[in-house]
């Protein structure tokens, strides 16, 4: 993709993704907001916001867009995906927002993803990936599961259905958990593989 093209795409996403966090917070008040913080979904979209706006930052200055490429890059295309996968194909039957709500849910969880994966697909073509990634990629869903888990057992708030260990009971509860590690090994294992297979294909 033409670097000016690149730069024009990621701030048209970057307003998007900003404006709709920010109307957000305006519509809620900072108490609802910081509330929001808790969830995969804000967390992974703040993800992608910052890195779009560190992206543009850095547009004249390679050396230091190099920084956020690679392991960082490909961390955050790994959430993101995981984001866009399990509301479309868990959430989405549960949820059915209307007026602004609708919008964001629109923007936070299909089209945020959509446009990272686009840029990743388009962009992320000059670093090679190491199978080592994973280990670091693996560190925050992780540490998320554990949170989730802790703040449900205190506050009966377990986030996400599939997280919810009284209702689901303890044997479907592990089940939900390994098939959530199962989706970010494959996915990962998928994107280091993509990845490799583009730059041995220039070499």
């Amino acid at each position: 993709m033409d670097r000016k093209i690149t730069l024009v795409y990621r701030i048209i996403f970057a307003v998007l993704i900003w404006t709709i966090i920010l109307i957000g917070l305006f519509l809620g008040g900072i108490v609802d907001f910081i509330g929001s913080l808790k969830y995969y979904t804000m967390q992974t979209n703040l993800m992608v916001a910052i890195w779009f706006t560190i992206a543009i930052i850095w547009y004249n200055n390679p050396k230091s867009l190099q920084k956020i490429t690679g392991k960082i890059k490909g961390a955050v295309m790994l959430y993101i995906t995981v984001t866009f996968l399990v509301f479309a194909i868990v959430l989405s039957p549960l949820y059915h927002p209307t007026g602004f709500a609708f919008f964001s849910n629109l923007v936070l969880h299909y089209i945020a993803p959509i446009a990272f994966i686009i840029d990743w697909i388009l962009t992320e073509t000059e670093v090679k990936y190491e199978w080592n990634f994973l280990l670091y990629w693996f560190i925050y869903p992780i540490c998320y599961l554990c949170f989730a888990t802790i703040f449900g057992t205190f506050t009966g708030d377990y986030l996400y259905p599939f997280l919810d260990i009284n209702a689901l009971g303890v044997p479907f509860f592990i089940l939900c958990i390994c098939i959530l590690v199962g989706l970010f090994v494959a996915l990962s294992s998928v994107f280091v593989a993509i990845n490799r297979k583009w730059i041995y294909k220039k070499i």
